[in-house]
């Protein structure tokens, strides 16, 4: 009988055939934007028919990397080989070769044009053959699931389906090696999750070669290899679980590639909070959601509508005081039309709300008095030094002009830019303008505070030091906090999420008790190393419901473990492919919420 926590470790590798073509070889590249280091002498070399993904928060120079490699820019020095072919010497003549998506959705596309229009625009430009171009796209049309959408304008489709119309326009010529950068961002979990899954079958049953960008340090665990960048050098480089497995002796099994990412950038003071201002300007309460039932928030039967669109259908949920409530679910799923209510933005269609024992439909005035407020997309004033924007915000929320004064000090010091009082606001980094804002919304001492999406495009450091702000507000200073996000590990440090979906909510719990329910119905995940990733996932996911490529390896849901795991070694050993291990792994979260997302049935 198997019992515990299961692991076979048999062979040594990855399950990635090993191929020693390069299809890319980069050497000793350096790049200056005038006096500025993009990247510094960096090398590398990347297989035939693998996904390669360049891991790394907002200006780490993966952007000019893949640039360079496009022939687009021209490095300072160093040399830089696509299919064989000098790349600074000859950029036009690897064109034929690559398909090459530029960051930002829907860039690549002429947005009046629909869908067919793009993808032949992009085959006439591409010189592909009429007959084949009709093929091929409809090949294309039906793995990404746009068929039904031929007609349609591309600037009427959501942001994940115009990142898979642009992949088809990439792909139509049929390109060797595909260079993708941050083809995910701003693309909400469900649409990620399908377009990785284009990725895994372009690999496999074309032999395309991908090269990606991303600041998604959880994608990195999908890629065969990853380079970590940071301020235009690599870190770190190779499988992601090897990587992490260097940490693990450390750290423990539950560490992981932000970890690692962590231990190269980080130093004793950044992972200090100012905790002793924080402590003052709320005048600490030591009060957490285990030990008060007192009700902050209510919603009950919420609805709003636009005309004959229902954005939210009739949700009701509470929120005690001092709760980190987590928001999560799809663009469009009305996350943001929800907050916008809360804050008295958006008059909702029915329903009642109190926030702080105040009604939403009569109390909007003390109700904006008791809550903190930052947007997804705008927050801060890029003209405006950092003091003025503190101090705008103070007059907005009429606090007196002294006591403002005073807190400024201490929001300066809590946001640690103690120093940068005069820096224009728009020459900050993001995550600097990230605790501004935060700092902003808390000027008045508000009793809960509302994050839209308050981490996006954010680097990992600055992103740990923003939620360990959160958390103390929460813990020891009382405040209610609800926040909705994109980067599904920060579900966890959630006491309670709401995944809500086409206006409904679909579930609703802690990360651990959603994790236990999808577990109940999809059952164990495992994770299969073996000398041949391709053969083991075609005859896997004939002989299991839930089966996927991730990276390396393939993930399989099991239900009957003894039996299962039999099954598992009967059938690779029946395609004569080699096992290397079989380890149980904890339920991404990203699997969680495309679980819940795709039943818009109330299940909570």
């Amino acid at each position: 009988m198997l019992t515990g926590k299961f692991s076979i470790d048999t062979l040594p590798g990855s399950g990635k055939p090993e191929n020693t073509n390069n299809i890319i070889d980069v050497s000793q590249v350096s790049k200056k934007y005038k006096k500025l280091p993009a990247i510094s002498n960096l090398s590398l070399q990347i297989k035939s028919g693998e996904i390669f993904g360049l891991i790394g928060p907002d200006g780490a120079g993966k952007s000019t990397l893949i640039h360079i490699i496009s022939g687009i820019l021209k490095p300072d020095k160093g040399n830089v080989s696509v299919v064989g072919k000098n790349v600074l010497k000859n950029p036009e003549g690897i064109k034929n070769f690559i398909g090459f998506l530029p960051q930002g959705l829907g860039l690549a596309l002429a947005q009046e044009l629909s869908v067919e229009e793009n993808i032949n625009y992009f085959a006439q430009i591409n010189q592909v053959d009429p007959k084949k171009r009709e093929e091929k796209k409809t090949l294309l049309l039906k793995k990404t699931q746009l068929e039904t959408f031929r007609d349609r304008p591309a600037k009427n489709l959501s942001g994940g389906m115009q990142q898979k119309l642009a992949l088809c326009c990439t792909l139509i010529h049929e390109p060797k090696l595909i260079l993708l950068d941050e083809p995910t961002t701003g693309v909400d979990p469900i649409s990620r999750r399908d377009l990785w899954l284009l990725l895994n079958d372009m690999v496999e049953t074309s032999g395309v070669t991908v090269l990606l960008t991303t600041s998604y340090l959880d994608e990195a665990a999908r890629c065969h290899r990853v380079a970590l960048m940071h301020k235009g050098e690599i870190l770190e480089m190779g499988e992601p679980g090897d990587l992490v497995s260097k940490l693990k002796s450390v750290k423990g099994e539950t560490a992981g590639i932000l970890d690692l990412f962590l231990s190269h950038i980080s130093n004793a003071k950044d992972n200090i909070i100012n905790e002793k201002a924080l402590s003052e300007f709320f005048q600490k309460k030591e009060i957490s959601p285990q030990n008060t039932s007192q009700t902050i928030i209510k919603a009950e039967n919420l609805e709003k509508k636009f005309k004959n669109f229902t954005a939210v259908n009739k949700i009701s949920f509470e929120i005690k005081q001092g709760e980190i409530f987590g928001f999560l679910g799809p663009n469009g799923a009305g996350k943001t039309t929800t907050i916008k209510m809360l804050c008295g933005l958006l008059t909702p269609t029915s329903g009642i709300c109190t926030i702080a024992e105040f009604n939403l439909n009569k109390d909007v005035s003390n109700i904006k008095k008791s809550i903190g407020y930052m947007s997804q997309r705008f927050s801060l004033y890029g003209n405006l030094t950092v003091s003025e924007n503190i101090e705008l915000y103070g007059s907005i929320y009429e606090v007196d002009r002294k006591e403002v004064l005073k807190r400024r000090k201490l929001i300066l010091q809590i946001t640690d830019l103690e120093g940068k009082e005069n820096s224009i606001t728009n020459d900050l980094p993001l995550g600097i303008k990230q605790r501004l804002a935060l700092g902003c919304a808390i000027i008045h001492k508000p009793t809960c505070v509302f994050l839209d999406e308050p981490t996006s495009g954010v680097d990992p450091l600055a992103r740990k030091k923003f939620w360990e702000t959160i958390i103390l507000l929460s813990r020891q200073m009382g405040v209610t906090i609800l926040v909705s996000t994109h980067h599904l590990d920060e579900a966890e440090y959630c006491d309670k999420i709401i995944l809500i979906n086409q206006g409904n909510i679909v579930a609703t719990g802690n990360a651990e008790k959603l994790r236990k329910r999808v577990q109940e119905d999809m059952g164990t995940l495992m994770k299969i190393s073996t000398d041949n990733q391709a053969i083991s996932f075609n005859a896997l996911k004939d002989n299991f419901q839930y089966c996927f490529e991730y990276g390396s390896h393939v993930h399989v849901y099991i239900k009957e473990r003894e039996n299962d795991i039999k099954k598992i070694k009967d059938v690779l050993a029946e395609k004569s492919v080699i096992l290397r291990g079989i380890h149980e792994q904890s339920i991404p979260f990203d699997n969680v919420f495309t679980f819940f997302c795709e039943n818009t049935k109330e299940r909570a």
